[in-house]
C-alpha cells in the first residue's frame, strides 16, 4: 500500500522539547501533546514527570501518525500546509529531504514503532538577547524584562513568571538528562535550538559522555545560535557524523541590533568568521533567516550582504509565531510596499526563486489591522528607549508606527 503524498516522517521518528519543558511533534506544530490524567482531564506531558519514550508512545502520537497514513491533513501542522501553499519548501518536505537516507528504514505501518532517532532540544528559554521576534516563552532576559513592565505586587501572576520559572528545567531536572544518554544508542539526529544552546553547559556534558560511550560516531547535529557566543568546547564537533552551525541573522548592521536587542553586529560577524575558520568534511555553516514584517522589506540589503559570506547552505524561515510578527498579517499598505520592492528588485538567481514564494506567501495572508504588532512594538520601545522608525523607516510608515 503507497504512502500517502502528504504523509510527514516526524511523527515516526521525532520529538520536540520545548523551552518550557511541554513536547510537540515538531516546531512548527501548533499544539503540544496531550494526555487523559485519571479523572479524563485532557493534560500536557512535561518532561519534569514523564520520559521522552512515554511522549514519543503516546496516544496522540498514535493518532497523529494514524491521520497522515489515512491521508488527512492534521490541523496541528496548518503552518507547513500554509507554507506548501505559496509554493515553499515547508517543514515537513525538508525534514524528508535531510534525513532521506532513514526514510526507507522507517517502520510507517506500525503506529507505535521504536524509533525516536531525532530529538529537537529546546534545553529552557536561557539567553542572552531580548530579540524582537521572541519572547519569554524563549528567552530569560524577555521574561526578565516583561515582568519589569508590571507592577510589583503583579509579577509573580504575570505569565512571563511562570515561562522564567518553567524555562529552568533542564538545569532541575537530571533525571532527563539520564534519560538521553540511555537514548544515545539509537539517536542519529539531534538540533539544538533555543534559547541560546551555546549557554548550556548541560548539553556539553551529554555530548562528551557520546563521545566517551562510542556513540557520536553516528550522530548528526544541527545548531541554531544567535551568533554572540564561541564555545570553548568547540573541539568535541570533531567527534561527531557531521554538525551544522546556523546562524540565525535577520538584517545587517543597525537594523540588526534592533532586531536582536542586546547582540552586537561586529561582534557577531567575527564569531561567523571563526566557526567559518572550523570548516571541514564534518562541521558546516548555515545561515537561516527568519522572514517577519521587521525585515522582508530590507530582504535585497541583506541578500547583498549574504552574497559576501561563505554559509555552506542559506535557509529562507518563515515566521509563524508570535503572529502579529508573520508576513501574513501586514496591514494592506506594508504588503503593497513590500511586494513592490521584492518584485522589482534583481535578486540574483540562487535567491529570486525563493524570494517569489515568499512574495506568494504574503498575498495568501488574510492581513491585519497591524495594531497588535504596533502595541507590542510600542510598548518595548518605550521600556527600551528605542524607535522602529530610527532603523526600519519605510516598513514603520507602512505599519503606521507613529
Amino acid at each position: 500500500m503507497p504512502l500517502p503524498e502528504k504523509i510527514c516522517i516526524l511523527p515516526w521518528i521525532s520529538i520536540e522539547t520545548s523551552p518550557i519543558g511541554t513536547a510537540r511533534p515538531c516546531c512548527l506544530a501548533k499544539d503540544e501533546i496531550t494526555y487523559h490524567d485519571d479523572l479524563g482531564i485532557e493534560q500536557k506531558y512535561n518532561l519534569n514527570t514523564h520520559t521522552l519514550e512515554e511522549i514519543y508512545h503516546s496516544r496522540y502520537m498514535q493518532i497523529l501518525r494514524r491521520d497522515f497514513l489515512y491521508g488527512h491533513k492534521p490541523a496541528t501542522c496548518q503552518r507547513c500546509w500554509n507554507e506548501e501553499a505559496a509554493g515553499r519548501v515547508s517543514k515537513r518536505i525538508n525534514s524528508k529531504i535531510r534525513l532521506k537516507e532513514y526514510v526507507d528504514q522507517i517502520e510507517f505501518h506500525n503506529l507505535d514503532p521504536n524509533q525516536l532517532w531525532f530529538i529537537d532540544l529546546k534545553l529552557g528559554n536561557i539567553c542572552n538577547l531580548k530579540c524582537r521576534i521572541c519572547g519569554s516563552w524563549s528567552s530569560s532576559k524577555w521574561a526578565k524584562e516583561e515582568i519589569d513592565y508590571i507592577p510589583g505586587i503583579d509579577r509573580k501572576t504575570h505569565l512571563a513568571y511562570t515561562y522564567l520559572k518553567d524555562g529552568a528545567w533542564p538545569r532541575e531536572n537530571p533525571q532527563f538528562w539520564d534519560n538521553l544518554k540511555t537514548l544515545l544508542p539509537n539517536i542519529k539526529y539531534f538540533e539544538f535550538t533555543g534559547g541560546e544552546p551555546f549557554l548550556i553547559e548541560q548539553h556539553f556534558e551529554l555530548l562528551r559522555y557520546a563521545v566517551e560511550q562510542g556513540y557520536s560516531k553516528n550522530i548528526e547535529i544541527h545548531y541554531n545560535t544567535n551568533g554572540t557566543v564561541f564555545p570553548e568546547q568547540a573541539e568535541l564537533w570533531n567527534n561527531f557524523k557531521h554538525v551544522e552551525i546556523a546562524f540565525s541573522i535577520d538584517n545587517t548592521g543597525a537594523r540588526f541590533e534592533y532586531e536582536r536587542y542586546g547582540a552586537d553586529w561586529n561582534e557577531v560577524q567575527e564569531n561567523i568568521s571563526k566557526f567559518t575558520a572550523m570548516r571541514s568534511s564534518k562541521i558546516s555553516t548555515q545561515l537561516c533567516t527568519t522572514m517577519n514584517i521587521q525585515n522582508v522589506y530590507y530582504l535585497p540589503e541583506l541578500c547583498e550582504w549574504i552574497s559576501t559570506q561563505t554559509f555552506d547552505h542559506v535557509y529562507f524561515n518563515m515566521l509563524h509565531d508570535p503572529w502579529h510578527m508573520c508576513i501574513s498579517k501586514m496591514t494592506r499598505q506594508a504588503q503593497a510596499l513590500v511586494i513592490t520592492r521584492l518584485t522589482s528588485h534583481e535578486f540574483i538567481p540562487k535567491f529570486k526563486a525563493e524570494v517569489l514564494r515568499i512574495v506568494q506567501f504574503i498575498k495568501n495572508g488574510e492581513g491585519s489591522d497591524g495594531q497588535e504588532f504596533l502595541r507590542k512594538m510600542q510598548t518595548t520601545d518605550e521600556y527600551r528607549k528605542q524607535s522602529f522608525l530610527d532603523t526600519h523607516t519605510e516598513i514603520a510608515e507602512a505599519m503606521g508606527y507613529e
